[in-house]
């Protein structure tokens, strides 16, 4: 759903490294890029729709928002709303707007919800089971790390309700989640061939 589909990327880029030998490197990416206008781009959350976090992609016109649609305190459906802009700095209107919901059903069956990708490159899933008596879901965002071997990882987020703020993400560090930001693996000249971390959501190890 970035620009093209991110799992379109890593499948033309894991042709063209058939021919084409580069050495792997981490694309650096700015932290802050695209944060100013991330409250803006979501539409506000209502009493039938909790926004949750932004997902960004550094570099593409295409910011994501992940929410939930309710019934009450029930969750009804994963919802991810798609801004595509004109240009890279998303400081004009977007020119679409597209929004998809993946029932609980869809979200714990064994594919999961894929919030980008395409057929046989799945490149963002998440995962879980919602409960109608718990306040709490446990779900795994699992990512394309290896776009030519197929190689995944994965990390445990929590979408967890409180009595102030309503519904929210959590990550293993205890941090509310509400930007994630796409760190791509990328090779010289090709382009990117997977997924390094999905930062903000699943946060690195601590430091000894």
């Amino acid at each position: 759903m970035f620009r093209g589909s991110f799992g379109r990327q890593i499948a033309w880029a894991g042709m063209a490294a058939l021919a084409v030998l580069a050495a792997p490197y981490l694309a650096a990416i700015d932290p802050a890029a695209g944060q100013d206008r991330q409250d803006e781009i979501c539409i506000n959350s209502t009493g039938s729709v909790q926004q949750l976090a932004t997902i960004e992609k550094p570099g593409e016109n295409t910011v994501q928002c992940l929410g939930i649609a309710l019934e009450g305190d029930r969750v009804t459906a994963l919802r991810l709303e798609t801004h595509k802009f004109k240009s890279r700095d998303r400081h004009t209107e977007p020119e679409e707007v597209k929004v998809t919901e993946f029932s609980p059903a869809v979200v714990e069956s064994s594919r999961g919800a894929v919030l980008d990708g395409i057929p046989g490159h799945d490149a963002i899933i998440l995962q879980g089971n919602f409960s109608t008596s718990s306040n709490q879901t446990t779900l795994v965002a699992s990512y394309l790390y290896n776009g030519f071997t197929g190689e995944y990882r994965s990390c445990s987020i929590t979408l967890d309700r409180t009595p102030d703020a309503g519904w929210r993400l959590v990550n293993r560090l205890d941090q509310t989640v509400s930007r994630i930001v796409v760190r791509t693996r990328d090779l010289f000249v090709i382009g990117p061939f997977g997924i390094a971390n999905l930062d903000g959501a699943c946060a690195a190890q601590r430091n000894p």
